[in-house]
């Protein structure tokens, strides 16, 4: 049985569009997307636009990186052309803030809001609201457990559709 699954995880791996688009992106690529990760974590903000092309020394090879980047829906920009998302992280406030220790962060969303502690394998609290009604909801991790006995996530959009409209979803 657990042959199986790992069979069908692995063919259905080879025909991810995502993966394909992985193989086109270039060395700059890669190291932007580690830069911007690592001034996230770092700095609990975005790099800026004139940050990444200090960085990388060419503010037209910084925004053809993004672009492929976004393409592959690794990032997503404002209209300005500045960083808006990097999953799990958001590059603006949201409602979604993720304390780690001393640091602060934002999720995109409360799945994003998750993703935060379980990607820095790290202890968080995560103050945040329900999108229906607004009520307070103070959510503690620890240990890579999510700490209490109920609640409910709920996501509206199925995932195949997250990126048709990504600020509704």
């Amino acid at each position: 049985m657990p042959e199986k699954v790992l069979e069908r995880n692995r063919k259905s791996r080879r025909s991810m569009k995502l993966g394909a688009r992985r193989d086109e992106w270039t060395k700059l690529d890669t190291s932007l997307r580690l830069f911007i990760y690592r001034h996230l974590i770092a700095k609990c903000r975005a790099p800026s636009i004139t940050e990444m092309a200090k960085r990388f020394k060419s503010r037209k090879h910084v925004d053809a990186a993004l672009r492929r980047l976004c393409a592959s829906h690794a990032f997503v920009l404002q209209e300005n052309g500045e960083l808006w998302r990097a999953a799990p992280f958001s590059a603006v406030p949201t409602a979604f803030p993720v304390r780690i220790g001393n640091r602060s962060y934002y999720g995109n969303c409360i799945w994003d809001a998750l993703g935060i502690p379980a990607m820095l394998h790290k202890d968080a609290q995560i103050d945040a609201s329900c999108g229906c009604c607004n009520l307070e909801m103070l959510l503690k991790v620890e240990n890579g457990r999510l700490l209490g006995p109920e609640g409910l996530i709920h996501i509206a959009v199925p995932a195949r559709d997250w990126y048709k409209d990504i600020v509704f979803t």
